[in-house]
């Protein structure tokens, strides 16, 4: 869902005609309440648009997230109440931050977690360092695994005794992740069990 809204007198946010200030709300479980409030909250604060929706904080696709990053152009502004309200983690919080920097998007949120005034290059630096210091935990998970299955390999061991699938569901479960689905959605698809799914994915990885 999406709200636009009209006010007598023009935020300092809104006076550059060429920039947006758009916002983004989010609950679950039907919580109408709270998300009317987060709604009112971002008109407060200049969103002539606020997209919105119910959905769960792990879904990996939020649709009305996806279309507010999507509208979003250099100059314009990005807000939310709450970190909580748009990222279940850490490292896609960092990743869509530095996103935004790379565009010149500014984003805050009502807790002041970042300052409309502050240096995007400094900004941009920080934020960098702090996705490649997340990375680097699953860097190097990634390359133990990758060194357990070669031994596995190397000794003739079937990784596990792990049942196998048909190559041609091995490119369909990849296929299907490549394009965005969830886990989930992929075992809804193509019936595989979800620690099936998972494996295919972490081998398709580490080739």
């Amino acid at each position: 869902m999406s709200f636009k809204f009209k006010r007598k007198h023009l935020l300092l946010s809104e006076k550059n005609k060429n920039s947006k200030v758009i916002g983004y709300a989010r609950a679950t479980n039907n919580e109408y309440e709270y998300l009317e409030d987060q709604i009112k909250v971002l008109k407060e604060e200049g969103c002539s648009l606020v997209f919105s929706e119910f959905i769960s904080l792990d879904e990996e696709i939020k649709p009305q997230l996806n279309k507010a990053i999507n509208c979003l152009s250099k100059g314009d502004q990005f807000i939310i109440t709450q970190l909580d309200r748009a990222f279940r983690s850490k490292k896609e919080c960092l990743r869509t931050i530095n996103k935004l920097i790379d565009k010149d998007i500014k984003l805050r949120t009502l807790t002041c977690f970042f300052s409309t005034n502050e240096s995007s290059k400094a900004n941009s630096s920080i934020f960098r360092i702090l996705y490649e210091l997340d990375n680097l935990e699953d860097k190097n998970l990634g390359e133990r695994k990758k060194e357990q299955l070669l031994r596995r390999k190397l000794s003739g061991n079937n990784l596990g005794g792990r049942p196998k699938i048909s190559p041609l569901k091995e490119s369909l479960v990849i296929r299907l992740r490549n394009e965005g689905y969830s886990y989930r959605s992929i075992r809804s698809q193509t019936g595989i069990a979800l620690s099936t799914i998972r494996r295919v994915i972490l081998e398709g990885e580490l080739t």
